[in-house]
């Protein structure tokens, strides 16, 4: 497939800015669902339980869709950034690398919160800290190394 070559760099990277805040308030959302879940599961009766298994679910797979759009989009634009930016070469090449560990890690975590019965939710607390922290680098790296490349800066409050 041809890479376009009419891509607005500057554009480009404040929309992946504008993804990176919109992700982030999917974590806040997810982690605030768990927050609320927290607690014996003798509190909670069943109905809450799988109501609450339901939730994670439906977010997990919204939160995974919106992050594989992201990183489709980002990849189809890497080549034109590469072509341009010769000395970011390395850059992109991690990022992809990252992309697919995410890739990976995510659906790591979807097939747990398939499998999972809603009794404990802690198990669910640690695997999405461990995806957060590995999403925030990748974030942070983008932010730091991409960008500014692209012409973009990148607001202290990210």
């Amino acid at each position: 497939m041809p890479v376009p070559q009419d891509i607005d760099s500057q554009a480009a990277g404040r929309q992946l800015l504008t993804g990176h805040r919109e992700l982030r308030a999917q974590l806040t959302a997810l982690r605030a669902a768990l927050d609320a879940a927290d607690g014996p599961a003798a509190v909670r009766d069943a109905g809450e339980s799988a109501s609450l298994v339901r939730q994670l679910r439906e977010r997990c797979l919204e939160y995974c869709l919106g992050l594989h759009h992201h990183h489709t989009m980002e990849d189809g634009a890497f080549p034109v950034f590469e072509q341009r930016y010769p000395e970011i070469a390395p850059v992109i090449e991690r990022l992809r690398e990252e992309h697919r560990q995410v890739a990976a890690g995510l659906e790591r975590l979807g097939k747990l919160v398939e499998a999972d019965d809603g009794e404990d939710v802690t198990w669910l607390r640690a695997e999405l800290e461990r995806t957060v922290a590995s999403l925030e680098e990748h974030f942070r790296y983008e932010e730091t190394h991409l960008l500014p490349a692209l012409g973009v800066t990148v607001p202290p409050a990210v």
